[in-house]
Formats: C-alpha cells, structure tokens, sequence
C-alpha cells in the first residue's frame, strides 16, 4: 500500500474517534473538550485528504484503490458529521438526507462501473462539494468551540445557511455525475 492509500485509510480510521468525540460533546459534562478533540480530529482527517491527493498526483501514485477509497472515506467523515449535526438540531434532517441520497447514488454508478472494469475518479465539482462541507463542517465544529451545547445552538441559522452551500454542490454534482452516467441506467455499454 502506497503513502497516499495509507493516509486514505488513516482517515477512514480517524472517523471512529471523530464520531465518538463529537457525538458525546453533545452530553458530556466535558463537551468542550470533547469539541476541541473532535476538532482537531477534522482538522487532521482533512489534511489527510489534501495530502494523499498532492501526493498521488505529484509522484504518480495513483492507483485503482485510492480512487474509490479516497472518496469512501471523505464520504464517511462528512455524513457522519452531518447525522450528528441533525441529532445536535444544527441542520434539518433533509439536507443529511440530500447528501447521504447522492452519496448511495454516486456509490451505485460506480459499483456498476467496477463490475465493468471501469473506474471512475471523483470529477471536479465532486471535489468542490467536498472541499465546501469540510469547511462548512469546520466552521461549525468551530462556531461550538466554548460554548455549551445550548449555547451553541444558536448558531442554527448559520448553519442551516451555510450547509445550503455544499447541498446545492451535491445536488449539482450528483446531476451532473448522473448525466455522464446514464449508459449505466440505460443499458448501454
């Protein structure tokens, strides 16, 4: 396994104890730090992403493994912010929704493609939605930080209108991936 597949996996790795911190900084009577840890885990989880990317292109380490694990993991780490942020009440449950929907979507075209010895690379408006609600995810881990679960509710409307960014990216780029996709519904090959 290549340096960039490694930090794909760390990543995937990192998602575990990014759900726990953030989950229980909801409840816990240390939920700030809990917060900062959940954080700072982001943080590190998103250079990951940056890094592995840099790294295969520069070097001319891509392989077949990290263009399906690379955006798996990215997947993970946003949807699971994402349901926590909708158990903490920070966004409506649809725009989870919206993008968990795109997600199982994307992963369905490229399931059928690999059973046709085609892989497809995340396009570059699937980039831009995940480089949107990494940042917006940050901006909100951020937003908490020193502030009780109450206090950091407050934000609601923020948040709402900042996550609106990345679900029109999703649903834009799911669009557009379903549309140079469509051999794949169609039956053609």
């Amino acid at each position: 396994m290549n340096l960039p597949n490694k930090l794909t996996a760390t990543r995937l790795i990192l998602a575990v104890p990014f759900i726990y911190f953030l989950q229980e900084s909801a409840t816990a009577t240390s939920s700030n730090l809990y917060r900062l840890i959940a954080f700072g885990i982001f943080i590190f989880a998103s250079l990951t992403d940056w890094l592995d990317g840099y790294i295969a292109r520069k070097y001319n380490l891509i392989t077949d493994l990290g263009k399906i694990m690379d955006p798996l993991a990215d997947k993970i780490l946003v949807i699971s912010a994402l349901v926590i942020f909708v158990k903490l009440d920070y966004i409506p449950s649809w725009m989870s929704i919206v993008v968990i929907a795109r997600e199982f979507l994307i992963s369905g075209i490229r399931t059928i493609a690999a059973a046709k010895g085609e892989v497809i690379p995340a396009g570059v408006l699937g980039k831009y939605k995940t480089t949107t609600q990494m940042i917006v995810i940050l901006i909100m881990l951020f937003l908490g930080l020193g502030k009780t679960p109450e206090q950091a509710i407050l934000y609601k409307e923020i948040y709402f209108y900042m996550t609106l960014i990345p679900v029109i990216l999703t649903i834009w780029s799911g669009w557009e991936y379903s549309v140079k996709a469509k051999h794949y519904f169609l039956g053609e090959d």
